[in-house]
């Protein structure tokens, strides 16, 4: 996998909790935008169902895991994890260029 290290987590709230997901994420990331190597780190909510994304950029490996083992993520467990149906799936993705170089790849 190549630097800088793209994620998408997506995110099972339990019915009628995506607002209160979201409303913990406004409390961490303002933090987690602050840690060592944080390129991106975006919520994107579902218009057609019950489904919450986080899509996010690392400088490094390193980066990638402080953050996932980090006080911010500690914060988000400890406010968002009995609003959840399932665990979250974080996958890690590379970019696959395509067309136009400022628009085919996340920047």
């Amino acid at each position: 996998m190549a630097e800088p290290f793209n994620v998408i987590a997506t995110i099972h709230p339990l019915p009628g909790k995506v607002q209160e997901i979201v409303e913990a994420f406004r409390v961490v990331s303002p933090l987690v935008h602050q840690e060592n190597g944080c390129e991106l780190y975006a919520l994107q909510v579902d218009q057609d169902a019950e489904k919450v994304y986080v899509i996010e950029r690392w400088s490094t490996a390193a980066d990638l895991d402080a953050h996932a083992n980090g006080a911010a993520m500690e914060k988000l467990n400890e406010l968002s994890a009995h609003l959840l149906e399932t665990p979250t799936d974080v996958r890690r993705v590379d970019d696959v260029p395509l067309g136009d170089g400022t628009k085919g790849v996340l920047r």
